[in-house]
């Protein structure tokens, strides 16, 4: 114990270097990120039983996803697509048009690659919208991940991309997302 204090008291601690956000900041994140997610995914399809070892590999994937959307997508785009009328990230919520969970799922089960995963649509909303989709229990589903505005059909609001195209909720699909925006 005494080696230990030792080296307690002798700890100092440190603040490193900040990182630049910049298009070698989100490659570097990308190459991080999809690795590990792969990663997790190969450990979660070893399994031979659904356990808490399954919950906990779930758990981090999510947390990849969300590190990845919350510093990449935010970073380049503040968000892919925004309501009408949103501009600034600051009291407006980076809103998951297909929810994390469900992304994940189609990730598990082979239907997205991790790069579709990792570029999943992402929409900035006010809070009063936000709220309406809780109250219509959508915070954590999607009637339909191809046509993934229908989730929004309760808010009756207008969806422009990040710069300034508008988007018909009606036809925008999956498709038109991964073509918009180059997504392989």
């Amino acid at each position: 114990m005494v080696m230990l204090r030792e080296q307690m008291e002798g700890f100092q601690d440190f603040e490193p270097a900040r990182v630049q956000r910049n298009g070698q900041a989100y490659v570097e994140t990308y190459d991080f990120i999809s690795k590990e997610l792969a990663r997790y995914l190969a450990r979660y399809q070893e399994l031979e039983q659904i356990n808490q070892t399954a919950r906990l590999i779930r758990d981090q994937m999510d947390q990849l996803i969300r590190r990845y959307h919350d510093y990449v997508i935010a970073g380049k785009f503040v968000a892919h697509y925004r309501q009408v009328g949103c501009r600034v990230k600051k009291d407006n919520v980076f809103e998951h048009v297909i929810p994390v969970r469900t992304i994940r799922n189609m990730l598990i089960q082979g239907v997205w690659t991790v790069n579709q995963a990792l570029n999943a649509p992402m929409c900035l909303i006010t809070p009063k919208k936000n709220k309406l989709l809780t109250k219509h229990k959508l915070t954590k589903s999607t009637p339909n991940p191809w046509f993934f505005w229908q989730r929004y059909s309760v808010l009756g609001i207008q969806i422009e991309t990040y710069d300034g195209t508008a988007v018909d909720q009606a036809t925008w699909d999956f498709a038109e997302h991964c073509k918009y925006f180059n997504i392989a």
